[in-house]
């Protein structure tokens, strides 16, 4: 399990493309220690292909942290995503955060990745809820030809310390691998 933000530097857009005008830094964090050391070795040893180019020059920085509190304060560094689809139908349906939905399957959510990451489930669940004066913002990004709604937005996590600590490191909601649900601590 592992999950990574996006792209941050400064950049343009022209004709669909992304150029980017100084140091280029994303984030990737895992709850498996082995999974980090043998990435950060593979970009020590051959540097990050990017597109058609291999970039070399490359400043790596491992962190060590472990979250200690309770309740957070969050601010999505990557969208947060979640969905259901209609097995019949096909139909996917993303959920916003002002809908019902969306926080119980964040939680359910949480339950499937710690159940399957440590073959045991949590005994308690964790709450998610939107800050008051912050309005959630909207993405529509397509991956891989597939349309994926998403949330930025600074939210209220709470739940059991090392819970709170396990989405850290894994993200939250649905497709953590695909660049969504990475979080920074307020």
């Amino acid at each position: 399990m592992f999950q990574f933000s996006q792209l941050k530097g400064e950049y343009r857009i022209e004709n669909k493309k992304i150029t980017f005008f100084s140091e280029v830094s994303f984030e990737v964090r895992s709850p498996e220690p082995l999974l980090i050391r043998l990435l950060g070795e593979g970009i020590w040893n051959k540097g990050v292909t990017f597109g058609n180019h291999v970039y070399t020059d490359v400043d790596l920085e491992l962190y060590d942290y472990t979250v200690e509190e309770r309740q957070l304060l969050i601010r999505m560094k990557s969208p947060v995503t979640v969905y259901a689809t209609d097995l019949k139908s096909e139909k996917t349906w993303y959920f916003s955060p002002d809908e019902e939905p969306f926080c119980k399957m964040i939680n359910d959510n949480f339950y499937r990745k710690y159940q399957a990451y440590y073959g045991i489930a949590p005994t308690s669940g964790i709450q998610l809820g939107i800050c008051e004066n912050s309005m959630p913002k909207k993405l529509v990004t397509r991956y891989k030809g597939t349309f994926i709604t998403a949330w930025y937005g600074t939210y209220k996590l709470s739940g059991e310390r090392k819970y709170l600590d396990f989405l850290y490191q894994t993200g939250l909601g649905a497709k953590n691998a695909q660049g969504f649900g990475m979080f920074e601590i307020l």
